[in-house]
């Protein structure tokens, strides 16, 4: 007997969507009608929406909502945008380097104050 755990299967790329949503973005990645797969994509970014209703709350929730189908789908997914195309350069930025303070603290115990 076989067990299917959650640690074998695929790494979840957004795991605030869940895996049905994954599922969905790599079946219509291998659909060849683009049609179809502006259609199915549109109904997932629905979909998405419902599942998170909190992102309503922010501007522009629809965008946000259309770049994470792109970063779950690995960029990878043939469509038509409604918005600008994403790029994986634009979510890959190396962070900022922490600026250390140069100077000495009496006690440090206290801390800075």
């Amino acid at each position: 007997m076989s067990f299917d755990y959650n640690t074998s299967r695929k790494h979840l790329v957004l795991p605030e969507y869940g895996r049905n949503i994954q599922k969905m973005v790599e079946y219509i990645k291998a659909i060849e009608d683009r049609d179809e797969r502006n259609r199915l994509a549109h109904a997932i970014v629905g979909i998405m929406g419902n599942l998170n209703p909190h992102l309503r709350d922010i501007n522009d929730f629809k965008h946000k909502l259309w770049d994470h189908l792109a970063i779950i789908a690995h960029f990878e997914l043939d469509i038509d945008y409604p918005y600008e195309i994403p790029k994986a350069e634009m979510f890959q930025k190396p962070p900022r380097t922490v600026e250390y303070g140069t100077h000495r603290i009496k006690f440090r115990h206290y801390g800075k104050s």
